[in-house]
């Protein structure tokens, strides 16, 4: 623990989602007992992202079943600043709010996350959904229920997930992106056509290798004119475009900026003493890959707030982060989970195991010393207990296939 005369009296935090939220948490169960300050400025308890464009969307799930902290930030003695922060001054050690006051800190946390990049109509006005928070979501789930066709735009997770939730509701969707398949910067080409291939199948249009000329605002919904000269109608527009760093307020900080906050390995913010960054605006120093990234899933964000909490807290024994990457999507009634760094340029084997039920998986290999970099699996959550047991030994990919194919065939155990 840090000592009397650096004791913490007031821990800040900006941002009330997952990385936020966890951080308090983690703070609490490690010990720390002064004043606990979260700067957001959506009303409410703390809530998970992620379903916003799964289960919460298709209407499975409620706000009460996405809370994060069961008994709500009042469980982590957190008091609550409903505004948005609007500046840091890291000499004062101080957050400016919306109302223009003034919130100090002995230690602060940025978890700002991301806000989802907008579509514009020709007359270069925001047109259509965007998926960011549960008013996003919520409002998109009421026009869902209206009916009409849907055309969602990119092909990213959001932009795949939402187009599976609107196609289980019984939509007619189309999906327009510039790639050649769903998902293909992120998870390759390979892995990127099966994708595709199980939307097509659902009945799904995919518009791939396309862009927008323009979108005309209707009564409702609005006119597309893809580049190829193609016009379609959306009754319903949704943009799944990727997300930008909340990292405006910071601007003349000092804090480091670049495609998020720029971090060490501890979390620590680079130009900002006793200031942390974790979740997707922070762009931390990967001691895997040597260089900074930032990594946009759940489960990041939730094994950060523990080194930060600990590191807050402990500044003279600080511990680093090591990135254990693991994250799933959930379309068209199938988890596609994902252990490892899928480097899109990899070779990738893709294998149908037999046994009892065929399995469907994924295998990346990179370099040239037959590494197995990364797994993802098809509607097989067991198989994806075995793979994240494996992946810390670093295996090689014959060892992670034979692995695989002896859990599908029965003859090996998860554990």
């Amino acid at each position: 623990m840090i000592s009397p005369a650096d004791e913490l009296q007031r821990v800040v935090v900006v941002g009330g989602s997952v990385a936020g939220a966890r951080t308090c948490q983690a703070l609490r169960e490690a010990g720390f007992a002064g004043e606990l300050v979260v700067i957001e400025p959506q009303l409410g308890d703390a809530y998970d992202r992620p379903p916003l464009s799964k289960a919460y969307l298709k209407g499975q799930t409620t706000r009460d079943g996405i809370r994060l902290i069961p008994g709500g930030w009042a469980s982590v003695g957190a008091q609550v600043v409903p505004l948005a922060a609007v500046a840091l001054n890291a000499k004062a050690q101080s957050v400016t709010v919306a109302d223009g006051s003034e919130v100090g800190y002995d230690g602060l946390v940025i978890a700002t996350g991301l806000s989802p990049k907008a579509l514009t109509d020709t007359d270069g006005h925001a047109i259509g959904h965007v998926i960011g928070n549960i008013a996003d979501a919520d409002n998109l789930r009421h026009e869902l229920a209206s009916g009409g066709h849907v055309v969602v735009v990119g092909s990213g997770y959001v932009a795949a997930e939402a187009a599976s939730v609107a196609r289980e509701l019984g939509l007619e969707v189309t999906v327009v992106h510039r790639r050649t398949h769903l998902l293909e910067g992120a998870l390759g080409a390979a892995v990127g056509a099966r994708i595709s291939q199980m939307h097509t199948e659902s009945g799904i249009e995919l518009r791939g290798n396309s862009r927008i000329s323009s979108i005309v605002r209707g009564a409702r919904g609005a006119q597309l004119i893809l580049d190829s000269g193609y016009e379609l109608h959306a009754d319903i527009l949704i943009a799944g475009l990727g997300s930008s760093p909340n990292t405006e307020w910071l601007t003349g900080s000092g804090v480091r900026l670049d495609d998020g906050v720029l971090t060490d390995a501890r979390c620590r913010v680079v130009g900002a003493p006793r200031v942390y960054a974790l979740g997707d605006v922070a762009r931390f120093y990967d001691v895997n890959s040597a260089q900074p990234r930032r990594a946009c899933h759940w489960t990041n964000a939730a094994d950060q707030a523990t080194v930060v909490a600990h590191n807050l807290l402990s500044p003279k024994d600080p511990k680093g982060y090591r990135e254990a990457p693991y994250f799933w999507t959930d379309q068209l009634g199938q988890k596609i989970q994902v252990v490892g760094h899928p480097d899109p340029k990899a070779h990738v084997d893709l294998l149908t195991l037999p046994g009892a039920v065929e399995r469907h998986v994924a295998i990346y290999t990179h370099g040239d010393d037959n590494d197995c970099g990364a797994v993802a699996t098809f509607g097989w959550p067991r198989g994806m207990v075995a793979a994240r047991r494996l992946m810390p030994l670093d295996p090689s990919t014959e060892e992670m296939i034979v692995t695989l194919e002896d859990l599908a065939a029965g003859t090996r155990a998860a554990a």
